[in-house]
């Protein structure tokens, strides 16, 4: 059973980009954990075996709390990217594998095959909403006046 992956026919490029984009939202959600534990501490613990779905819901929930400022509707609208993006995350992770007519494998979603471009588009896609989440843990959220009562120190993007 040693290697046995490396008998499945891939493109390399493919899978780094498939991989990568993976990764990206894996990022993305943890930031938007992060953003929950920090309006609401302890959240965390609830939302670790949640799906990203769950997670996405939790967030815009907590981030209405905030209040009106320009950043913490720039937060909101993050909130919301994460939310819809989770769907592009699941059209991913729920595509099956197979190959196109031109002989490539790759994944399909409703017949169509997801394409490098479409994998690093939505990588990207990934890492935006990531950073702007990111952000937000180290500028509105950083600030105790918009925290719940006994906030722990800025976390880790």
């Amino acid at each position: 059973m040693h290697d046995e992956r490396l008998k499945i026919a891939v493109d390399p490029e493919y899978m780094s980009a498939l991989g990568l984009a993976v990764y990206c939202f894996a990022r993305l959600e943890w930031n938007a954990v992060r953003c929950c534990e920090r309006i609401e501490p302890g959240s965390i613990a609830t939302l670790e075996d949640r799906t990203a779905g769950r997670v996405a819901d939790t967030l815009l929930h907590l981030v209405k709390r905030l209040g009106g400022s320009e950043e913490q509707i720039g937060l909101q609208s993050a909130a919301a990217d994460f939310r819809f993006l989770v769907g592009t995350r699941n059209n991913l992770v729920h595509a099956k594998p197979g190959i196109a007519p031109d002989g490539r494998p790759g994944l399909f979603r409703h017949g169509d095959r997801w394409t490098l471009a479409e994998l690093e588009g939505v990588a990207d896609a990934f890492a935006v909403c990531s950073s702007r989440l990111g952000r937000a843990l180290h500028g509105v959220l950083d600030r105790p006046s918009h925290l719940s009562e006994g906030a722990e120190a800025p976390l880790d993007p």
